[in-house]
């Protein structure tokens, strides 16, 4: 219920999302802050551990970002901010990797800032292209400074946010990895990004066979129109 339920397309973007949790409540979150018609901050993150506590911590960074977000359009100042808001609420062994995206419709770019989560994964003609950006974790560390990373994207690009758990999930010992996610991505950059993202979730199924969900998982698909 904490998370946005209806957000199939932003100005300039057609977006699919689809999550689900490896017990019942998930520490994975996400969510979207409009400014205006020109930007909107999107929110990717994962919560250190599974189940109540890492939801009610993604809860409680959801409802800073609440206050914190309307005020700054830098994303790397905002993420040091919710990191010091963090500190000041410290909750032990808790933390989380998050992803900042400020989307300029107007000039068809993604400032991303990022917070040890896995790199977003570009699409583009066939190809991915690597978007690396780091930084610590949130929550963890005092007077941490962010970078951030203008991507500048074209119609028919693919972008996708995906949480760990997509990656590291198991069948047997065998983890399934961003090479198979990348040849998948790749091979359905041609539809829409609810199908892909659905495509997603039933590759990892036919992976895992009937190993269970080794962590949350959540794909956020932008198609750029």
């Amino acid at each position: 219920m904490l998370l946005p339920r209806d957000v199939s397309s932003l100005i300039g973007l057609e977006v699919g999302i689809k999550s689900r949790p490896a017990r019942e409540i998930s520490g994975d979150l996400y969510d979207f802050f409009e400014h205006g018609h020109e930007y909107t901050l999107v929110v990717f993150g994962d919560v250190s551990g599974k189940g109540a506590a890492a939801a009610l911590y993604g809860a409680l960074i959801s409802g800073l970002l609440r206050i914190l977000a309307p005020r700054r359009r830098s994303p790397a100042q905002l993420m040091k901010t919710l990191n010091e808001a963090l500190l000041e609420r410290k909750v032990d062994t808790q933390y989380a990797t998050l992803s900042l995206l400020l989307w300029n419709s107007q000039t068809y770019t993604f400032t991303i800032t990022n917070a040890g989560g896995v790199p977003p994964m570009l699409c583009r003609n066939g190809e991915t292209v690597e978007s690396p950006v780091e930084g610590v974790p949130i929550g963890l560390l005092e007077d941490q400074e962010y970078d951030h990373l203008d991507i500048v994207v074209q119609p028919g690009d693919v972008f996708l946010l995906y949480s760990d758990g997509v990656e590291d999930q198991l069948s047997g010992d065998e983890e399934y990895g961003r090479e198979r996610l990348e040849k998948l991505v790749l091979g359905s950059c041609h539809q829409s990004p609810r199908e892909i993202a659905k495509a997603i979730f039933e590759d990892i199924d036919r992976f895992r066979g009937a190993t269970p969900l080794t962590d949350d998982q959540t794909v956020i698909v932008f198609k750029v129109l």
